[in-house]
Parts: C-alpha cells; sequence; structure tokens
C-alpha cells in the first residue's frame, strides 16, 4: 500500500488482524500493511443497512447508510457509491479504507465501527 492512500483512522490489515491507524507517523509504515477487501461484511459493519428488490428481471441488492441529516449514502451491490438509481463512480470500491476515505471527502465525517473481530 502507498502512505498517500491512507489516513489516520484507516483500517488495514496488520499482520493479517485489522488494525485500525491510530498515529500519522503509522503510515509511514504504510508497505507493511495490506488493504482489507471490502465486503457485505464490512459494510454491514459500517453502519449500511442492506435492502433487496425484486423485479421482473431479477433481484437488486443496495446498501444504504442512513445520515442523522435525513440524507442517505447509498452503495450498490457491486459496492460502487450510487446517486438514487446512477454509479456515481466508473469502478467500485475494493478496500475499506477506500470508502472510508470516500466517505470522509463527501461528507467531512469519520466513517467508523464500534469494534473490530480479531
Amino acid at each position: 500500500m502507498e502512505a498517500s492512500e491512507l489516513r489516520i483512522g484507516n483500517y488495514t490489515l496488520d499482520h493479517g488482524h485489522p488494525e485500525q491507524i491510530p498515529y500519522g507517523s503509522d503510515i509511514d509504515s504504510a508497505g507493511m500493511m495490506e488493504p482489507i477487501p471490502l465486503t457485505e461484511e464490512w459494510v454491514v459493519k459500517f453502519g449500511f443497512e442492506r435492502f433487496e428488490f425484486e423485479y421482473d428481471e431479477g433481484n437488486e441488492i443496495t446498501y444504504v447508510l442512513e445520515k442523522k441529516n435525513g440524507h442517505q449514502f447509498v452503495l450498490s451491490e457491486s459496492l460502487q457509491p450510487m446517486d438514487g438509481e446512477i454509479a456515481m463512480l466508473d469502478y467500485k470500491l475494493q478496500y475499506v479504507h477506500q470508502i472510508q476515505n470516500l466517505y470522509f471527502a463527501l461528507t467531512n465525517q469519520e466513517l467508523t465501527i464500534e469494534e473490530i473481530e480479531s
């Protein structure tokens, strides 16, 4: 991983265990850290709710994080940030630190979880 990808508070794998980066000086060790693949499990840990819709063409899954101000942060099943039914980006989020960084860039708030399972 590159240090430029990380911020204090990002979750990464340190010796195979998910850890949150506590200090800026820890970012200098980015080359020894591994990114955590973004999965449905992580999205749910961050507080997103899973919704499944049935259509004639098949099922569609979205993940929605309700904000206190009434706004929503929405991901498609392929983990693309969405604005309504349209993907906001041309690529899907692959790693936990990417969703944390995007969420912070859009809301100026940290995306964290209460506890990490070891």
